[in-house]
This record gives structure tokens, C-alpha cells and sequence, in this order.
């Protein structure tokens, strides 16, 4: 075999095996879309069915659940603002941590979480630790370290009920804006869920 041959073997070898590896990215891709939108199929279901009989603590725990499967994470919370106090309340975790956190308040303005409410604006942190922003509160207290995270306000036209964070990837890189603009999408159902939620349960008038 000549060397200009073994040459064109070599090259047929190396762009066989990069179609390969690309062809393997796409189809990774094409799971986490299909996974992304069964999340989001579940949870406007939530919002479909939320009526007088509904638990309102496990459809929080169902919101966040599906929330974090749609951007392939395992660690988030839910949290409500509290009218009184202006603290965001940690109502719902999913983390190895969750007991530690579960009920945890944050002072009002603190962290990424507290600016986020203040401006009612999403916000994207792809390295905590070079983030001003970023309070190391909550992570000092339970022993965690934050890399990334995302942040989005739930809102009820002028009303601000609280937030969904996101922090880390399965994957260990950095959250996206493509996560991002999932979890934009995610929020809204999920305001126009806890506050369905909310009228039904209350009590009419007479």
C-alpha cells in the first residue's frame, strides 16, 4: 500500500470517528430535549388540574422537581416571599441537604436570590465564586459549594411570589442560557399554578 494510501486511510479512519462522536452529542441532545419537554408537559398538566383538593406542598414539590429535570440539575429550591417580612422562605428543596435548608430564611436584598426579587429580572451566574452578588450564606451553613446558578422570579402581574433556583449541573459544567429560557418558561407555569392554588383554596364569601 502506497503512502499516499495509508494516508487517505488515516484521514477516512479520523473523520469516521469524529462523524461518530458528533452523532453521539446529537443524540445526547435529543434525549435532554425529549426529557426537557416531558418536564414541561408534566407541569403545565399541575396547572391544568390544580383545583379545591389539591396539595398545595406537593405541587410545589412537583414544580421544582420537574423544573430541575428540565435543565438536568439536582439541586434547587423554591422560594416565597413572605409579605410581611420581606424574607424569602425556603418551602420546597430538592439536595442531599434538604433538611437543612427546608424553612431556611433569607434576608431580605441577600444573594442572588434577593437581587433577583428586587428587580423581578432573571439572573444567569455561570461562576458563583467571581460573582459580587453572590452571598456564600446559605453554602457556609450547610457545607455546600455553589459553582453555578440560575435564579427566576415567579410573578403574578405586580405581584412577586418568590423565586426557583437553580444550582449546578449533573453535568458539572456551567448553566446556559438555553437553561435559562427553559427555566423563564417554567416559572410562568409555575406562578400561574401556586396561584390557582392559592384562590381555590381560599374561602368564599357568603
Amino acid at each position: 500500500m502506497t503512502t499516499a494510501s495509508l494516508d487517505a486511510l488515516r484521514a477516512f479512519h479520523h473523520e469516521n470517528l469524529r462523524l461518530k462522536r458528533a452523532n453521539e452529542a446529537l443524540e445526547d441532545e435529543l434525549r435532554l430535549v425529549r426529557k426537557t419537554l416531558r418536564a414541561l408537559r408534566d407541569l403545565y398538566g399541575h396547572l391544568e388540574n390544580v383545583g379545591s383538593q389539591t396539595d398545595v406542598v406537593g405541587l410545589i414539590r412537583q414544580i421544582l422537581a420537574e423544573a430541575l429535570e428540565a435543565v438536568n440539575s439536582e439541586n434547587g429550591s423554591l422560594q416565597l416571599l413572605d409579605d410581611y417580612t420581606g424574607e424569602l422562605v425556603f418551602v420546597e428543596v430538592q439536595s442531599p441537604l434538604r433538611a437543612e435548608l427546608l424553612g431556611y430564611r433569607l434576608p431580605p436584598g441577600v444573594g442572588i436570590a434577593g437581587e433577583v426579587v428586587s428587580r423581578r429580572k432573571p439572573m444567569l451566574v455561570p461562576d458563583a465564586q467571581r460573582e459580587p452578588l453572590f452571598s456564600p450564606m446559605v453554602d457556609q451553613s450547610i457545607g455546600f459549594q455553589t459553582q453555578s446558578l440560575l435564579c427566576v422570579p415567579l410573578i403574578d402581574h405586580q405581584r412577586t411570589l418568590g423565586v426557583i433556583e437553580v444550582v449546578n449541573s449533573r453535568s458539572g459544567e456551567p448553566l446556559t442560557e438555553q437553561d435559562l429560557d427553559i427555566m423563564l418558561l417554567v416559572a410562568h407555569i409555575a406562578a400561574a399554578a401556586l396561584v390557582r392554588a392559592e384562590r381555590v383554596s381560599l374561602p368564599r364569601a357568603a
